[in-house]
């Protein structure tokens, strides 16, 4: 009789991803999973459905997907650009008993963040909420973000307009700051790419805790600089 009245319930697999898509952009993989927005289920939706709602986005939600056994939550801003097949609930049995609420708060508060590696060095998690103290001090930000190359340059430049005179210090200390505040994120992702970092996931958190904890479920051998985590137990 359970088995008669069991309802199946069909989720949107992702089966191709458009170059440049947004999906694309998100670092959604192939097979990923879409589970929820904003915490509601998508059960039983086709994807035109879904397309749909995601292109009248006026402002950024949260998908909550499942890849290879984890679940997580993304910032969506419009259309994926994809190809969905449906997936059913019975063939992966982490979807039978899917309560979204506990993998997403609505009344929190969720950081995107970005986890940078390079084969055999340290990860880099990037929180892409700008920091103030890009705008206010930047030399003390590019200490705090191990830019060692573009400090010392600052420094030149910062010690140059000084020695000019005092009011031409000030007025470059202004727009220094001006530009590094604005364009922080972009800044610190053109220093890990030149320094062979590649971008490997991208997703929300609350904390950079959580972050990192997420990050360890998708790769239990990634180690970040400050970590919050136990340290990667390496094999003989």
């Amino acid at each position: 009789m359970n088995e008669e009245t069991k309802i199946e319930k069909e989720f949107l697999q992702i089966k191709s991803i458009r170059t440049s898509s947004n999906a694309f952009v998100m670092k959604l993989n192939e097979n990923d999973v879409i589970i929820a927005l904003d915490g509601l289920l998508l059960i039983n939706k086709s994807y035109d459905d879904l397309s749909k709602e995601l292109k009248e986005i006026k402002d950024k939600k949260i998908l909550t997907l499942y890849r290879d056994g984890v679940f997580f939550n993304t910032f969506v801003y419009g259309s994926l650009g994809v190809i969905c097949e449906s997936v059913n609930s019975n063939t992966i049995p982490d979807l039978e008993n899917l309560n979204p609420n506990n993998y997403y708060n609505q009344d929190d508060f969720y950081f995107q963040f970005e986890v940078f590696k390079k084969p055999g060095k340290t990860a880099i998690l990037l929180n892409t909420f700008p920091s103030i103290l890009a705008s206010l001090a930047p030399p003390l930000w590019m200490l705090q973000n191990r830019l060692w190359t573009l400090f010392c340059i600052s420094l030149v430049f910062y010690f140059s307009l000084l020695m000019i005179s005092p009011w031409l210090f000030f007025i470059g200390w202004i727009l220094k700051s001006w530009y590094v505040g604005n364009s922080q994120i972009d800044v610190l992702r053109l220093f890990y790419r030149m320094n062979n970092y590649r971008l490997s996931l991208s997703f929300c958190a609350r904390t950079e805790k959580e972050a990192q904890e997420i990050a360890r479920q998708f790769d239990d051998k990634v180690d970040f600089y400050y970590s919050y985590l136990e340290p990667v137990v390496l094999e003989d």
